[in-house]
């Protein structure tokens, strides 16, 4: 390949990484193909409920969707490098981390940087014919040494992320790992939530007493809720372009290669009954929130048996005799 070909094939392949690492970073891009999200039930119990109600028992469900704008970002990068010996290695690192720490101050880039130690591995010869070892201890000498380290970035910009590409890409660092997204005060948003929900489950009960003209004082209440939380990385999906670019060149003329890149999917805003903050710009981390009650007919009490006293008659036979002079005398029976 030419110089120039390479050249632009290089720019073609940062630019890609650039785009697709604004959102979710190589993890996801490689995994995109393997990974199947699965969708988290947002009361787990909601069919147990609705199995405990009879026919023609009123069931009311409010579902809620909250948009919810990242407070902050964790970017991490991994930095590969490799050397004759422990010490070239380690001194090939720390020269480009220091290099990107001074960079970022000066750029005045809104970041925090923790380097994690990943590993640090010999380098062993193939061929048997170049292995040498040691005459002490007859193990095999290496011939080199790979240290591998990642770089984290918390900033609370997504712009920010740009400015990390590049920086990075200026030390050779072009592997950016993933991108996680935080919120504070997460308690307050699902108490807007449920708020929210239960206003609306009220007014939707209300204007079905109204209509139907009932109170259901003669019915049971079973209420339960649940919440649910979907972030970026879990709603991306993969989209082949209809473009396409010439990357290879032949005696057959420029070979035209199908590019696979991702897009961000979130859950769209039908099926909601209410939605919080539902114009989006950027990628969000989205809470839902759903509220169920089931009404069902109490069960009615079993009757009560009446004991009645029996009374028992006890029938006693008397004789008497009325003699000749008329008196009346009792005979005892024996």
């Amino acid at each position: 390949m030419s110089t120039k070909n390479l050249l632009f094939a290089l720019a073609a392949t940062l630019t890609s990484l650039a785009a697709s690492a604004q959102a979710t970073g190589n993890y996801d891009w490689r995994a995109a193909s393997n990974y199947v999200y699965q969708p988290q039930a947002i009361i787990p119990g909601a069919q147990a409920i609705a199995a405990i109600g009879q026919a023609g028992s009123p069931n009311f469900s409010i579902k809620g969707l909250y948009n919810c704008k990242a407070d902050s970002y964790l970017a991490i990068f991994t930095i590969t490098q490799v050397g004759a010996s422990q010490a070239e290695a380690d001194a090939l690192l720390r020269e480009k981390i220091a290099a990107i720490k001074t960079k970022l101050k000066e750029s005045g880039a809104n970041a925090e940087l923790y380097v994690d130690m990943i590993s640090f591995l010999p380098i062993y010869e193939v061929e048997t014919s170049k292995k040498i070892f040691s005459k002490k201890t007859y193990n095999e000498v290496p011939k080199g040494f790979e240290l591998k380290k990642n770089l984290h970035f918390r900033y609370k910009s997504s712009h920010v992320l740009d400015d990390l590409v590049t920086l990075c890409a200026e030390q050779e660092i072009y592997d950016l790992v993933r991108v996680d997204y935080f919120i504070e005060n997460i308690e307050a948003k699902r108490a807007e939530m449920v708020a929210k929900a239960e206003e609306l489950l009220k007014e939707k009960m209300g204007r079905y007493k109204l209509l139907m003209k009932e109170d259901w004082t003669d019915k049971l209440h079973v209420m339960a809720d649940g919440f649910a939380m979907h972030y970026p990385m879990e709603q991306y999906k993969s989209y082949q372009t209809y473009s396409s670019n010439a990357l290879l060149n032949t005696p057959a003329g420029p070979q035209m290669q199908p590019t696979t890149t991702q897009f961000y999917m979130p859950k769209l805003a039908k099926g909601y009954d209410f939605v919080l903050n539902a114009s989006i710009i950027e990628p969000v981390i989205q809470l839902e929130y759903e509220l169920v009650m089931q009404l069902y007919p109490k069960p009615k009490e079993p009757v009560k048996e009446v004991v009645r006293e029996v009374v028992k008659t006890e029938t006693r036979k008397e004789v008497y005799m009325v003699t000749s002079t008329g008196q009346i005398q009792k005979i005892i029976i024996e």
